[in-house]
């Protein structure tokens, strides 16, 4: 299992405008409105720290390998590397290159 998580003051910025974008999600007037029901548990998916919690009961399990959005966006070659190394997947150096390339964030917005 590959568990990535993110800074939760990130999560909530990105959840916040990601709510007040889509029509299928409750909008909110303000940051005010929404951070109270982000950190009270009355947003759409649930509590993020609450989520978070659950997921550390885990994390020294050696099937699970937890790997940060920070973590990623800062090397991407090294984390495509240990990600396929838990999994055993073999990747060759052009092949590593090929995944960061296409994970971008600028690939994935062009494709």
């Amino acid at each position: 299992i590959l568990l990535l998580i993110r800074n939760p003051k990130d999560v909530a910025t990105s959840y916040y405008h990601f709510s007040n974008g889509v029509a299928t999600v409750p909008s909110y007037e303000t940051w005010d409105d929404f951070f109270t029901d982000f950190m009270t548990k009355k947003t759409a998916w649930g509590c993020y720290l609450e989520y978070l919690s659950e997921w550390n009961k885990y994390a020294d399990k050696e099937n699970i390998m937890t790997i940060t959005y920070e973590e990623v966006k800062e090397n991407p070659a090294l984390s495509v590397k240990n990600i396929a190394t838990f999994f055993g997947i073999p990747l060759t150096e052009e092949q590593l290159q090929l995944v960061v390339e296409r994970s971008s964030f600028q690939s994935m917005k062009k494709n």
